[in-house]
């Protein structure tokens, strides 16, 4: 049987086949950081063409405007800073000030430039999270296709892909933590000083942007405490000894040193890890169809939101590589604990798991669908690398030699096939969905049902279709001045004002916000869900606008903005 199933392969092996097998073996010449290069670069082809179809997140303009208040203070401004309740202040400063140094230092002055600057350099570090994710794969279990592969579904998740333009907290946050978890494993193999001061500073970035980092200096010490533990000679647990204590003291100086607010009291930062922690506003979240509050969501919250808009065949990926790992470490616990990938596959594992479970536990307030733990996606994608590998291991067994190569390639071919649905089925949601990805579900929403799924989860929570709202009247109207209601403030002003920003000048003179004598109401489905707006509020009877709608953009029919 296995004869014959391996001649029908290499039957079709021949024929069909042979001239993707040709280029591959082409590309297989390319050093593999030159072959990530390239397709970083394609991406950022790609990310720059579709650059000025994003609008702008409903937070942005606040993380802005942390990195001015913090500049002022570092140019003698002591009464700049923001008072400590503002957790705003506690987010990702560092990558805030950068945004703000590239911004001043190409002397930008409009806001539509700015925010133009803004998402590309926040698209552009988010394809740097996809090389260092095809860099770590490649280290671990030294195929190029499975790394590829890895890379690329690092880069084509559709939500974090739209929130890689507009959203300058979490997406950066992934990135970041999927550098850590590289530098992890590049200072384990190195064990050298300089590798460990290096994953010190990068780990303490990351816990600027945010504090579910320290997830990461946990598990380093953790994994340099095995390594002592294990050790044989006194000369090699010194060596342990420094570099651990060399990773922590860059860790605890790069935390202090790129936050000013800590400079007068070391102490503040266990403040701002409580603020994050227990979010002061009581935001709301639409979850399986009822409003629950940030500080109550159920602990199901995370794992469904997570499950329902992740590519289907990435989550059977990712629950390969997680099962495997899990078996790997029931079946020899202290080999997997010593040393080697089946120890980093254990840690991608517990990146994973750990912080899921930890908001359960630790009830901190989540909002805005799972986008607090967008990081999840880079130890997910190492899991599903390690799936991937496992399942395109060899065939073994048998004494039929050729049979067995055959088999392999039909395992392989499988394997790559699967990985290809995952590609297809989120580059499929990228491009119809353009440029709403954002509201990405998969088949595990309802079979059938998407078309219900706005009545069960919010799809705009940032406001970002409101700038599509803004063209298609701009365009439906090309010489009136438009007048547009925008409340007396809260999130349907913000929406608006911010968005306006990123308009052109002159369509920006075309369009005028008042609360009273409006001609156009343009609301997202958001503010339909929690606004308390009275304007709202008396304009919909039994669900529906007494007024005409004039448009509406909608994602699998659910619509997601209305004039």
């Amino acid at each position: 049987m296995a004869q014959a199933l391996g001649d029908a392969i290499g039957g079709w092996y021949n024929s069909g086949m042979m001239p993707f097998f040709q280029i591959a073996a082409r590309l297989s010449r390319i050093p593999f950081p030159v072959l990530a290069t390239m397709v970083c670069l394609l991406f950022a082809a790609a990310g720059i063409a579709v650059l000025d179809d994003y609008g702008v997140g409903a937070d942005e303009s606040w993380q802005r405007s942390i990195a001015i208040s913090n500049a002022d203070y570092l140019m003698g401004d002591s009464d700049a800073l923001p008072p400590p309740t503002d957790h705003n202040l506690f987010y990702g400063l560092a990558f805030e000030m950068s945004l703000l140094m590239a911004e001043r230092t190409l002397g930008l002055q409009d806001s539509r430039d700015i925010y133009l600057m803004r998402h590309l350099l926040i698209h552009l570090f988010y394809i740097v999270g996809g090389f260092f994710c095809g860099l770590l794969v490649y280290r671990m279990f030294g195929s190029r296709w499975v790394a590829l592969l890895a890379m690329l579904l690092f880069l084509l998740h559709p939500r974090l892909y739209a929130h890689s333009f507009f959203n300058s907290k979490d997406v950066p946050f992934a990135v970041m933590f999927m550098i850590a978890l590289y530098l992890t494993h590049r200072a384990f193999q190195r064990d050298t000083i300089g590798a460990f001061a290096l994953l010190g500073a990068v780990v303490g970035l990351a816990v600027n942007l945010r504090p579910f980092a320290l997830l990461l200096p946990a598990a380093v010490l953790t994994m340099r405490g095995l390594d002592w533990r294990f050790a044989v000679t006194s000369l090699r647990r010194k060596r342990i000894l420094l570099t651990g204590g060399v990773f922590a003291g860059m860790l605890m100086l790069t935390i202090y040193i790129i936050h000013p607010y800590y400079w007068e009291n070391p102490l503040r930062f266990f403040d701002g890890l409580l603020i994050l922690s227990q979010h002061p506003t009581p935001v709301g979240n639409l979850f399986m169809g009822e409003y629950i509050r940030a500080d109550a969501v159920p602990p199901e919250f995370i794992p469904v939101w997570f499950g329902i808009t992740t590519p289907a065949a990435a989550l059977l990926l990712g629950g390969i590589g997680a099962a495997a790992a899990l078996i790997y470490g029931i079946r020899s616990p202290e080999r997997m604990l010593r040393d080697g990938r089946r120890r980093f596959m254990l840690l991608h594992l517990g990146c994973f798991a750990l912080p899921v479970i930890a908001t359960v536990v630790w009830q901190f307030h989540i909002y805005n669908g799972w986008r607090h733990l967008y990081f999840l996606w880079a130890p997910f994608c190492l899991l599903a690398a390690a799936g991937l590998h496992w399942l395109a291991g060899n065939v073994g067994g048998g004494r039929n030699r050729k049979g067995r190569e055959y088999l392999g390639l039909a395992r392989r071919t499988g394997t790559y096939a699967l990985a290809g649905a995952a590609l297809a089925g989120a580059i499929g949601g990228i491009v119809s969905l353009h440029p709403h990805q954002y509201a990405y579900f998969n088949s595990l929403a309802g079979w059938g049902a998407k078309e219900s799924i706005g009545e069960r989860f919010d799809l705009d929570y940032w406001g970002v279709s409101y700038r599509q709202g803004f063209e298609h009247l701009l365009e439906r109207y090309p010489k009136s001045p438009l007048y547009i209601y925008a409340g007396s403030g809260g999130d349907i002003f913000h929406y608006i004002l911010y968005n306006l920003q990123i308009m052109r000048n002159d369509d920006r003179n075309r369009l005028f916000l008042v609360s009273e004598g409006a001609d156009f109401y343009i609301v997202n489905d958001y503010i339909i869900n929690h606004s308390r707006d009275l304007k709202f509020v008396e304009a919909r009877e039994g669900g529906k606008w007494l007024e005409p709608v004039i448009h509406s953009i909608k994602a699998y029919n659910n619509v997601i903005l209305t004039i």
